[in-house]
């Protein structure tokens, strides 16, 4: 898996992370950490898949303290150069950490948050996905807080787009059981796609549902960035019917990405 993501470390920022859809969903997920971490609050955080930092720097920016881990090498290492250039090696340090693993590592104490931004968390599948509660539970603070962001099986917009294409396969392609493969850079790599039904079932064992939130329900997904960059006009308009419906948790399931918010079972 490392190597897939080895291949779109250097590039990731440019393509996603600055791009005008990749910086509109970040909005929305940013929004709602700074409403449930206030600046005067200073949390332990856990960040897995933390790809190029850009969450890490945020937290620490408003005094957290966090771990940031990645599968990726090279995803690693440009965290590092940017804490390096921002001067925040007080604030985060970095593992190389596969989540599939995380049981088997040492953490020194416990955190307040455990974070994974932007389907990190589709690229295990379904047994990896269900031995996480227990073990995530455990890292974890009493009352502490587990928010995800994850690809739901049903994007609305992903259907409707490769329809019009007559891309059937790609079109319908969230739905299977077994994962689908994506290729990134010519490296092969299996994702797998959740409903927020089927990640509260996962979890409810150790965890309570705080809340679910569309990320992505009229924000187009990534790869429909070219086609926006020329219709502004259009796309800052899709931003504010997205900003009319983030409170609609039964959108959740049909945007491109999800967040859920749990807390530990006390």
């Amino acid at each position: 898996m490392h190597q897939a993501f080895d291949t779109i470390a250097s590039g990731y920022d440019n393509s996603f992370t600055h791009s005008l859809i990749g910086t509109s969903q970040r909005e929305i997920i940013l929004r709602y950490l700074e409403k449930s971490f206030p600046q005067q609050t200073k949390e332990n955080v856990l960040e897995l898949n933390s790809g190029t930092g850009e969450d890490a720097i945020w937290f620490a920016k408003r005094g957290h303290k966090v771990l940031a881990t990645d599968i990726s090498e090279k995803m690693i290492g440009v965290i590092e150069q940017k804490i390096d250039e921002l001067d925040l090696s007080s604030r985060i340090r970095t593992m190389e950490l596969d989540i599939r693993e995380i049981g088997n590592k040492n953490f020194e104490g416990r955190f307040d948050l455990i974070f994974s931004n932007f389907g990190g968390l589709n690229c295990i599948s379904k047994k990896d996905m269900y031995s996480l509660p227990e073990t995530l539970s455990k890292l974890l603070l009493p009352m502490g807080r587990l928010i995800m962001v994850i690809m739901p099986k049903y994007c609305i917009w992903e259907t409707k787009y490769f329809l019009l294409k007559l891309n059937l396969k790609k079109a319908f392609r969230r739905y299977s059981e077994n994962g689908t493969i994506a290729k990134l850079n010519g490296e092969e790599l299996r994702t797998f796609y959740y409903n927020p039904s089927q990640i509260k079932d996962i979890f409810k064992k150790y965890f309570d549902v705080i809340d679910i939130k569309p990320v992505g329900f009229f924000i187009p997904p990534s790869y429909m960035e070219k086609f926006f960059e020329s219709k502004r006009k259009t796309f800052n308009l899709l931003k504010r019917l997205e900003s009319s419906v983030t409170n609609q948790s039964f959108l959740a399931g049909f945007s491109d990405h999800f967040l859920i918010d749990l807390q530990v079972k006390e």
